[in-house]
């Protein structure tokens, strides 16, 4: 038993609330012992799902056999991450067994559908795929990653439907919504948490697909009133989160700080409606800095130089307005900064209110 746990069984037994020796404490692995154990699960697991394919290769010649052994295949990972949860072999042996299932699993579902990648249909079956894989499977690498490509998902099918320029507020107020119930319901905080830091990452991707990565990726130029649409919607959610975390602090409404950030919220989302990811990265930071969460701080961060970056370097307008726009909204965040800080002449949020 370490120094600190030692420390905490003699406050608790000064306080009379245990007795006797203090429980053993099961010795973890080092982490290059774990390392070389997961690694070892995953070269065990290709080259059993290697075996399986070569006497199995009929399954990819049956789009209903593909479906229904993915869902095994799944369901197999399932068992393994529920019995063995204290080895690190077998959790990375049925990460890549699930990886497979999910392989299999949406290669038949788009056999159904003639192999395109274009249609609304396939990309909703493995969005409500992803979706049930995240609540089931309790393992936190394999719940952020159905979380990522759930999230992928739902923005292929609505862009396939016209509908893109929707998938990021939609995703954004999720994740949104995640973040401020972080601490609601303990017992599914394994299944939060996660989701929640997948559909970031998403989010993040989705952004810069549609602006820096655009040509890499092949997706065509936005059309400008749906991108305005979506912008709008993103700062709807911003303000939305601006809202609540004042109530949270305790700011009365028609309070200074309430008047003052919610007024520079809005400016903000304003200034930056040319800017594609701005109020996406603030909204993220924001998050972040209010739950104390250096991870999620860090993301909105990246987020933001990775959206001003790429809208600097697009082609479609010119360098003159670009500069403006950056100019503008930095200067909008500063004044707001500025504002809260010597006007307000509190950092609390309701200390002000009057």
């Amino acid at each position: 038993m370490s120094a600190t746990a030692q420390q905490l069984w003699q406050r608790l037994a000064d306080a009379g609330l245990v007795q006797g020796e203090p429980p053993p404490t099961p010795l973890a692995p080092p982490w290059y012992v774990r390392l070389l154990l997961g690694v070892a699960g995953w070269i065990a697991a290709l080259f059993l799902l290697g075996f399986v394919a070569a006497g199995m290769a009929w399954l990819a010649d049956s789009e209903p056999a593909s479906i229904v052994g993915g869902l095994l295949v799944s369901a197999a990972a399932w068992v393994l991450f529920r019995k063995m949860p204290e080895s690190a072999f077998a959790q990375q042996f049925a990460l890549a067994f699930s990886f497979a299932g999910q392989a299999l699993f949406a290669l038949g579902v788009f056999g159904l559908y003639d192999h395109s990648a274009e249609g609304v249909g396939p990309w909703l079956w493995i969005a409500v795929q992803q979706t049930a894989l995240l609540a089931a499977m309790p393992n936190t690498v394999h719940r952020l990653w159905s979380a990522f490509a759930a999230s992928v998902a739902l923005y292929m099918a609505l862009r396939a439907g016209g509908l893109g320029f929707l998938a990021p507020p939609l995703l954004l107020a999720a994740a949104a919504w995640g973040w401020l119930h972080e601490f609601r319901w303990p017992r599914f905080a394994a299944a939060l948490r996660p989701g929640a830091y997948g559909l970031v990452v998403a989010l993040i991707g989705m952004e810069l697909a549609a602006g820096l990565l655009r040509p890499a990726v092949g997706f065509d130029a936005p059309d400008p009133e749906r991108r305005l649409w979506g912008q709008l919607l993103n700062g709807a959610v911003l303000v939305a989160v601006a809202w609540l975390l004042l109530r949270r602090a305790g700011a009365a409404w028609p309070g200074r700080t309430a008047v003052v950030v919610l007024a520079g919220t809005v400016l903000t989302v304003l200034v930056s409606l040319e800017a594609p990811g701005i109020a996406t990265g603030v909204c993220i930071l924001l998050l972040g800095f209010a739950h104390g969460n250096a991870v999620l701080t860090g993301l909105g961060g990246i987020a933001l130089l990775l959206y001003a970056g790429g809208y600097y370097y697009e082609m479609d307008v010119t360098l003159l307005v670009k500069s403006q726009v950056l100019a503008a909204t930095g200067a909008v965040l500063l004044g707001l900064r500025w504002v809260l800080l010597r006007w307000l002449g509190a950092p609390g949020m309701g200390a002000a209110d009057g």
